[in-house]
């Protein structure tokens, strides 16, 4: 599994700038719906050209079934996101490679 085999979707912050994201993971606590994503750069022919950081986003449904992502809200649900993202992190070996190789690449490039 490569990064480019996730789900891209985009975000447009209040600036009406533009944010490419990966789902990497779907966490469900409490009766909530989390989405894990991390940013990407990507170039004018929609070719990814650097991965950035990762959020966690609150998953809510609009009246006509429609999902959005809004930021999550308190310290405490935002620490049980990020622990349960970690423990899915250690659990799943094809995830935990993508993301290791990921930081080889990026070691790399730091070297040259």
């Amino acid at each position: 599994m490569q990064k480019e085999d996730f789900e891209v979707f985009v975000l447009t912050d209040e600036d009406n700038i533009d944010h490419h994201f990966v789902l990497l993971a779907e966490i469900e606590d409490s009766g909530k719906k989390y989405w894990v994503c991390e940013e990407i750069m990507v170039d004018e022919k929609g070719e990814i050209t650097d991965f950035g950081e990762i959020y966690p986003f609150q998953v809510k449904e609009g009246e006509d079934g429609s999902l959005f992502v809004d930021s999550i809200e308190t310290d405490e649900e935002f620490e049980k996101v990020s622990k349960a993202w970690n423990e899915l992190l250690e659990k799943d070996e094809n995830l935990k490679d993508v993301f290791e190789m990921h930081e080889h690449e990026h070691d790399e490039e730091e070297d040259n």
